[in-house]
């Protein structure tokens, strides 16, 4: 049976996607068989997705593809040495994953509980998934730009369908109607109303399967397929 620390490790790679097919697919296999390995991957996906979104994206040089590749066709005989190098650095990894998901977590704390910079310097954002492992969108609140954003990660297209985003909560009578999901959803954070950090802590972000263009009567009409709550990440 494999060590907890183990499953741990396997969870957070899964969650990070640095494992190699292989190794994926028999991670797959065991969140199917075993609840408790998947519950350990959502939880390590609920860490790192907030973290990775906080990050302005970089184009790395294209030196760096080709000192990679360079490195990747090393000779046969260091491939013992790099096996033990990736052990070590998988262990580093998840130790390091784990302090920044801490630093995350207390990040979060200071913002909403002790605020010490202008609203407009702070982001949120929700991981909206089903019970099923994955994320099937990622919103994001940017109040410096004062807008808010989704991706699609995982949902799938529906034919003559659409995904609609609502906002729940933070003393809304009824879900609030943000508009549709397209591949360019942007909408100014103002729609939102109220946009403080007590009102923002108290929204829920969920997403229902309308009719092609959206719900016809202002309210989901649709099943809700996925629910993710807002997370100050700075």
């Amino acid at each position: 049976m494999a060590k907890p620390e183990d499953m741990e490790e396997l969870a957070a790679e899964f969650a990070l996607g640095s494992l190699p097919p292989v190794e994926r697919r028999e991670a797959e296999a065991l969140m199917a068989s075993d609840p408790a390995f998947a519950e350990m991957v959502k939880a390590w996906e609920r860490r790192l997705i907030p973290l990775a979104l906080a990050l302005e994206p970089v184009e790395p040089p294209p030196r760096i593809r080709g000192a990679v590749m360079k490195a990747i066709a090393g000779d046969a005989a260091g491939s013992e040495t790099v096996v033990a190098w990736k052990r070590k650095a998988s262990a580093w990894r998840l130790a390091t994953l784990g302090a920044s998901a801490i630093a995350a977590s207390l990040a979060a704390f200071i913002v909403l509980g002790t605020p010490k910079g202008p609203l407009t310097d702070q982001r949120y954002v929700a991981v909206l998934q089903a019970e099923g492992p994955g994320p099937a969108f990622l919103a994001s609140i940017d109040l410096a730009s004062g807008s808010i954003s989704v991706r699609t990660v995982g949902a799938p297209p529906q034919p003559g369908k659409s995904y609609e985003l609502w906002a729940v909560g933070a003393g809304r009578d009824k879900p609030q109607s943000l508009g549709v999901i397209d591949a360019s959803f942007r909408i100014p954070a103002s729609t939102l109303g109220k946009i403080d950090p007590a009102a923002l802590n108290d929204t829920l972000f969920a997403v229902s399967l309308e009719p092609e263009g959206g719900s016809p009567t202002g309210q989901a009409t649709g099943p809700v397929m996925f629910t993710g709550k807002l997370v100050a990440t700075e």
